[in-house]
């Protein structure tokens, strides 16, 4: 009998710490909140700044889109994702990714920690032109 509550008594401690680690993962799903963005050259402007690991609320205020808590976004803040269009990534990167968006850092921040966040910038924009470059010379 006493192996049987021992027995009991370990599986409860193994139900509880159960529930503990569910609470806990339960805890860390947020709403999954979108952007919302007024052009193509905004929204890329925003992913880019997202790539360099800066909040959202940071890109958004730099590129000009707004963050919705909804699924839908309004106009003229619909433009939700990337313009599939090869031209628009190729001719993105040719006009200078790191000197349109990493320029809006450096004068927002305008101090010490724009640096670091330059640096990242610019190579989120190599990232960026290499992944999308790379993939329009294979469609084309």
């Amino acid at each position: 009998m006493m192996k049987n509550m021992a027995l009991a008594g370990n599986g409860m401690k193994k139900l509880i710490l159960a529930v503990l680690l569910l609470c806990l993962v339960i805890g860390q799903i947020q709403v999954e909140a979108k952007s919302c963005c007024p052009s193509t050259t905004a929204r890329n402007i925003y992913n880019t700044c997202r790539i360099t690991g800066t909040s959202r609320p940071t890109c958004a205020k730099l590129s000009g889109c707004k963050i919705i808590s909804g699924d839908k976004c309004k106009p003229p803040n619909d433009h939700l994702t990337l313009d599939p269009d090869t031209v628009n990534v190729l001719n993105f990167c040719k006009l200078g990714c790191a000197s349109s968006v990493c320029n809006n850092i450096n004068a927002a921040l305008g101090n010490e920690e724009a640096n670091d966040a330059v640096e990242s910038c610019d190579q989120a924009c190599s990232s960026f032109c290499n992944v999308h470059v790379g993939a329009a010379t294979v469609v084309a």
